[in-house]
């Protein structure tokens, strides 16, 4: 039986593969080429992979039950049954093999992050950083090999919300020892609660001027004119550490980003756990499903498969389509639910797997 399932899983993986790859190549070929001919075979390989983890639990289920179907509809079930074979020692192959689909599926995801967070360090336009409450960036674009942006608007506020000192500069480079420099542009320096920041000669620090007036002779705090405005043509040594790289790897979307990516961004963007984080944990568990399911996928069609009273290849063809668009509709919406954070990244992601086995142990139970 073993022979067998690998047989209907090696088809329906090649029908799957084959169809996806038929229609992205009319859709856009770049899709599966991004980079010529040169680099055919590496592209082709890193489009296979990207979709290798969710069309492996199909195939498991699949296999699963096409092959337990037709066997017993060839009387070969009922002969193993006969014959004192157990169903545990028929599927004990099966289920080895689809433990070792499982842990290949993980190891693929792992072998794309490779190519993928290369692509992720791509340049970018219109980069824009929120840093809390406290600053605001924007570039108009930016280079991550040499972490270099043009066209630079600097925004810090205070604790009450209030503008402290703006920067505008043709140039701003960034380095993790020493932090921001900003080269040919302009510092403006608004009263605060702190006082007045202004900058020295040298362009090297920036001072907190403290004034006497307070602010109900002289509302300096309600003004929107900078008390300070200056021109310079290097500016460094201002205490500003915010590190662009998150920000460069959120131009990408989380359903196109790989663990190593989505692991590296929330371990060092500053608010891992801030609602723009969301979609990035949510896709990390659903990844982590990746493995599971195929053995998810392979149990369920076994259970079905051997179910009295299931052995019709097209009523278990049929009852696997309903069940496959009821997992996506219940998917579909356990991901709304997880990223309005009505549900936590894990349950989410969890939540599908759960209905469907329970689904199938009540398909099962309705047979017996």
């Amino acid at each position: 039986m073993a022979r067998e399932w690998l047989t209907w899983f090696g088809g329906c993986l090649l029908f799957l593969v084959g169809t996806i790859f038929l229609f992205s190549l009319v859709e856009d070929i770049g899709q599966v080429f991004p980079r010529g001919s040169s680099y055919w075979y590496q592209d082709l390989w890193y489009w296979l992979i990207s979709y290798l983890p969710w069309l492996l639990p199909i195939c498991c289920l699949g296999a699963s039950l096409f092959s337990l179907s037709f066997a017993r509809k060839r009387g070969e079930w009922m002969a193993m049954l006969a014959n004192g074979i157990s169903p545990w020692q028929s599927f004990a192959v099966i289920a080895v093999l689809g433990f070792a689909i499982g842990v290949g599926s993980d190891l693929l995801m792992d072998s794309h992050a490779s190519r993928n967070m290369g692509l992720s360090d791509a340049k970018v336009r219109s980069l824009k950083m929120q840093v809390g409450s406290d600053r605001l960036w924007y570039f108009r674009s930016f280079d991550p090999a040499t972490l270099t942006g043009s066209d630079l608007q600097l925004f810090c506020y205070g604790e009450q919300g209030e503008d402290v000192m703006r920067i505008r500069a043709n140039k701003a480079v960034w380095s993790k020892g020493a932090g921001w420099s900003f080269y040919d542009g302009r510092f403006l320096g608004f009263y605060s609660s702190r006082g007045l920041p202004v900058i020295d000669q040298g362009g090297t620090t920036v001072s907190w001027e403290k004034t006497d007036s307070n602010e109900k002779d002289h509302p300096l705090y309600d003004t929107k004119s900078p008390g300070m405005s200056r021109s310079f043509d290097e500016l460094s040594g201002l205490d500003l550490f915010d590190d662009p790289a998150p920000y460069l790897w959120l131009q990408k979307r989380a359903k196109d980003m790989s663990v190593h990516e989505i692991d590296r961004l929330l371990a060092r963007f500053p608010n891992p756990q801030s609602h723009e984080m969301v979609p990035y944990r949510l896709r990390k568990a659903q990844l982590w499903w990746n493995g599971p399911a195929c053995i998810v996928a392979l149990l369920i069609g076994l259970g079905m498969g051997s179910a009295g009273g299931s052995s019709s290849p097209g009523k278990l063809a049929g009852v696997s389509l309903v069940g496959a668009l009821l997992f996506y509709l219940v998917r579909t919406l356990s991901d709304t639910l997880g990223e309005q954070q009505l549900l936590s990244p894990l349950h989410s992601a969890s939540l599908p797997y759960v209905l469907i086995i329970l689904g199938t142990l009540l398909f099962i139970k309705s047979k017996k």
